[in-house]
């Protein structure tokens, strides 16, 4: 069974709305690399791509902050899992 997982980060803004099914759930001090779950030659992914070389960061994260949550009003559970990503020198 897959977890639905939603990102947020203070090093970039996430322009999806979606979730993104990961087989198990990303724990704290996890490594993760959002591009492989962007299907191929998309504008989402080439946003994605865009503003991380805009921002001078690297593509993996660190889960640093994780939460369950209840959506009452969709009713769906997912994990809001916080990034840290790393700059580029």
């Amino acid at each position: 069974m897959n977890v639905k997982v939603r990102f947020y980060s203070y090093d970039i803004e996430f322009k999806f709305e979606n979730f993104v099914e990961f087989p198990v759930a990303p724990a704290v001090g996890d490594e993760v690399n959002l591009i492989s779950f962007f299907k191929h030659k998309t504008s989402e992914r080439q946003d994605y791509t865009k503003r991380m070389e805009d921002h001078y960061l690297y593509e993996n994260a660190v889960v640093v902050e994780r939460t369950w949550c209840n959506d009452l009003e969709n009713n769906e559970v997912y994990l809001l899992v916080q990034l840290k990503y790393k700059k580029k020198k």
